[in-house]
């Protein structure tokens, strides 16, 4: 019991002092500061500036989820479900990291929070010409510019009915009959011409341009034999593209991975100059400039993008 004017001693719990975090938004790949990345911390949320950063107090101490997202408008990209005629799937380029600082009593913790970049290769363009069989180019043509002088098509090494692209001999006709020969002789001779006709009519369904385009003939990177391409070190020109050409379809590639567009190009003219076989187009199946180029943009791995036209 306590007595009168004596104190009474009263215990005060000491307010625990709130903590800050300072989050800054790193592209991946570069280290460098991303700004207009939407930064959650908790409840709250707040945009990076053009140093990446930003900044949250009056946080409860501990561990605290933050989450980053950022949409990267320009890079925005379709996928391809099927390559020709065209049909693609349209996905927005938006990243997302997430991370969980442990935010410390009276004190700033900072976080440096790397997010994936999506970026347009401009440098790189996959052109399309479409088929026209009434056209000049009726097989119309794919290819691949990697650079003013680095572009990729396949090509056959003649033009499809050339008597080079032959793989058998055509028939030999009989010769002529003597005035004076028999019916028995006129008979053979009938029945020889007759047969030379039949193995000229397969001759010719064989190796007439409908009939090497489904076999196949030899086949070529650049069309240099006949097409006019190049095809050295230091200088690969396709027809089209050295023609002006840009065809009916254009894409550029959309990346998020750390590479860099020198390690494109040689991996692009590594695959190009060891690829080999045969020129042949039976629609997709086959193997010609359509075969080519979606095989490079495999090798390449790219699955992402930018439609311009």
């Amino acid at each position: 019991m306590t007595e009168l004017g004596e104190s009474v001693a009263v215990s005060v719990s000491k307010k625990a002092e709130e903590g800050k975090l300072l989050v800054k938004v790193l592209d991946a790949c570069t280290n460098d500061p991303i700004e207009g990345a939407n930064v959650t911390v908790g409840s709250d949320k707040k945009t990076s500036n053009s140093s990446g950063e930003a900044s949250f107090d009056k946080l409860p101490t501990g561990t605290l989820p933050t989450k980053v997202v950022k949409h990267f408008t320009d890079a925005d990209y379709s996928t391809f479900l099927v390559h020709y005629p065209r049909v693609m799937r349209s996905h927005k380029a938006k990243s997302t990291a997430l991370d969980s600082p442990s935010i410390s009593e009276g004190a700033e913790t900072k976080a440096d929070i790397l997010l994936e970049v999506y970026k347009v290769l401009d440098e790189i363009v996959f052109h399309r010409r479409h088929i026209d069989i009434g056209g000049e180019d009726k097989y119309g043509h794919w290819w691949s510019v990697f650079a003013p002088n680095m572009s990729f098509g396949w090509w056959p090494k003649y033009p499809v009915g050339h008597h080079l692209n032959r793989r058998s001999t055509p028939p030999e006709e009989p010769a002529p009959l003597p005035n004076n020969a028999g019916w028995k002789e006129k008979a053979a001779h009938m029945f020889a011409v007759a047969s030379y006709k039949a193995a000229l009519a397969i001759f010719d369904a064989k190796e007439g341009g409908v009939g090497q385009t489904l076999r196949g003939v030899d086949g070529e990177l650049n069309g240099v034999t006949a097409f006019g391409g190049i095809a050295r070190p230091g200088m690969y020109v396709d027809p089209h593209a050295g023609g002006g050409d840009s065809g009916n379809e254009q894409y550029s590639p959309v990346i998020k991975e750390c590479t860099d567009i020198l390690s494109i190009r040689t991996a692009a003219e590594a695959f190009s100059t060891s690829y080999s076989g045969d020129w042949s187009w039976r629609f997709e199946a086959g193997n010609h400039c359509h075969t080519f180029q979606k095989a490079l943009m495999r090798h390449l791995n790219f699955d992402k993008y930018k439609v311009i036209k």
